[in-house]
């Protein structure tokens, strides 16, 4: 039997979960950014300034989407703090409101995630890297439904963008948490900090609830650029279909993966590899010519001797 991280169903849209405006402490006006992202074609959008949401509606226009969303933070002096992505519901009562910056006196770190679920956010824990959190502090928190495994803006601010072992670190812990790749978008590096990741979402209309639903799903990627095609197991068998790469890489636990790399002179674009058996998750990541990289979310294992996956 095939287990595919993909459904068949549906189609391939383009999206940044985490961007800055003049809304808070960015540097473009909303309706330039939605402009420009809709330029280098992407689908959807969300606007995440500091403690602020605003559905921005009036910016959707055909083919491209306003998906409505907030960043929330609570300091911890100057260098450590907390800052969490939320994207709202389709059917969210209000159209904007602002909140105080978390108070780190009186809001724990759990509970700003709980009060996001009590808005029902789709929850991603940001940079953490960037936030110097300890993994400690991540692996006590619940709630959240994803981590920022790439975000362009803090690794071209200070090398900081970058989680993926904190997010194996998850996972061999059991824990059900995916993957986003962003970009943040201060506008405050010295190289640009847009376009740079995003998430593919496979869904099957241009909407707010559709989004969120495949979101919440796993039925996404994030990239850099490559393309993942398609990531299945079948018969032991790990199935990976991606634009033309260099490296593709799978990552396994408890046993270890394995590394598959382009040394005949022909970019990889399909590969198959056995699995050893015994793996609780397994994701893949597939790096092109340019270092740039693709991130599957993790299939998972139901532990039988014959094991069914499922995201």
């Amino acid at each position: 039997m095939r287990y595919s991280a993909f459904p068949s169903d549906g189609r391939w849209m383009r999206g940044n979960l985490h961007s800055h405006t003049t809304l808070s402490d960015g540097l473009v006006e909303p309706a330039q950014q939605a402009a420009d992202y809709r330029a280098m074609g992407y689908d959807f959008l969300s606007v995440t300034d500091h403690n602020v949401m605003h559905k921005l509606t009036e910016l959707n226009c055909d083919g491209f989407l306003m998906l409505p969303g907030w960043e929330r933070d609570i300091p911890y002096g100057t260098t450590k703090c907390l800052h969490v992505v939320g994207q709202f519901p389709a059917d969210y009562p209000e159209d904007s409101f602002r909140r105080p910056k978390g108070d780190p006196e009186k809001m724990s770190m759990q509970h700003l995630l709980d009060e996001m679920n009590g808005e029902n956010d789709f929850i991603t824990l940001a940079h953490p890297v960037w936030s110097r959190m300890e993994p400690e502090e991540i692996r006590a928190l619940t709630g959240y439904h994803a981590i920022e495994v790439f975000n362009t803006g803090t690794e071209r601010l200070c090398h900081a963008g970058r989680a993926d072992i904190l997010w194996d670190m998850l996972l061999r812990d059991g824990r059900h948490v995916f993957c986003v790749a962003c970009d943040d978008t201060h506008g405050k590096t010295a190289k640009p900090d847009r376009f740079g990741g995003w998430v593919m979402v496979k869904a099957e209309t241009l909407s707010v609830a559709d989004l969120l639903c495949a979101l919440r799903a796993g039925h996404y990627y994030a990239t850099q650029g490559p393309e993942l095609n398609e990531f299945a197991i079948e018969d032991g068998r790990v199935i990976i279909d991606c634009s033309p790469c260099e490296e593709v890489h799978i990552v396994t636990w408890p046993p270890r993966g394995r590394s598959i790399y382009n040394t005949e002179g022909s970019p990889l674009i399909h590969v198959e590899c056995p699995l050893k058996g015994g793996e609780r998750y397994v994701r893949v990541e597939c790096v092109d010519a340019q270092g740039q990289t693709a991130w599957s979310q993790p299939l998972w294992s139901n532990g039988a001797d014959e094991p069914a996956f499922a995201l």
